[in-house]
């Protein structure tokens, strides 16, 4: 398994993509004890941490620049299935693992400050030869409520109380339309989020590049 890990990845790195993303969705889920999910419950989120890393050890620090880890509770059908799992019980492991960077679930969190603090302490200025970055979501693509820009840069300019500005970054919670049968029940139709989806890029980039010019980076 781990060798078909490697394969995906180094085929993404030769077809011409500058970044590839894990999925580490089953990182919250795996704190929650489900009995409908009998590999819930069992601790187990340092097993997929060492997976992981068995993987990532197969690429040099320059290679793990560009590789990187994707978190959230879940974005299907506007839903999450682990959002009640206190997300410490995540963040104060998952940097273990030696990637380069981490896109984040945030803009979603009730107390989106506490998860700013928790990826500074714990995030890695040297992670077995590289530096991990932080791509905190600043949009919640699970809400029809599109974001200001200047709501975007006040979240991150805090962001940077806790987290060196090197090692900031923007992104969104999830993808806007995970599956392909996304109903999107909260937007109304898929239609028109698409249509949403295109107005919050827009906003996260503006939104971005305001606060990159308050910090001065």
């Amino acid at each position: 398994m781990v060798d078909e890990c490697e394969k995906d990845i180094r085929r993404c790195f030769d077809a011409g993509a500058e970044r590839v993303s894990i999925d580490f969705t089953e990182g919250r889920l795996a704190n929650k004890n489900d009995s409908r999910n009998p590999w819930t419950g069992r601790d187990m989120l340092q097993d997929f941490i060492d997976l992981n890393n068995r993987v990532l050890d197969r690429f040099s620090a320059d290679e793990r620049r560009n590789i990187g880890v994707h978190t959230c509770p879940g974005g299907d059908m506007d839903s999450v299935h682990s959002k009640e799992v206190p997300y410490e019980k995540l963040l104060n492991h998952m940097f273990k693992l030696n990637a380069g960077y981490f896109l984040i679930q945030c803009a979603s969190e009730d107390d989106r400050e506490k998860v700013y603090r928790l990826c500074g302490e714990n995030s890695r200025e040297d992670a077995n030869g590289v530096a991990q970055v932080c791509f905190l979501g600043v949009i919640n693509p699970l809400s029809p409520d599109v974001e200001t820009p200047e709501h975007i840069k006040n979240e991150l300019v805090t962001a940077a109380e806790y987290i060196p500005v090197e090692r900031l970054g923007a992104t969104d919670d999830c993808g806007f339309s995970p599956f392909s049968r996304d109903e999107k029940p909260r937007h109304g139709s898929p239609d028109f989020a698409r249509d949403v989806a295109m107005q919050k890029i827009s906003a996260r980039l503006e939104g971005a590049r305001m606060a990159s010019e308050e910090l001065g980076v």
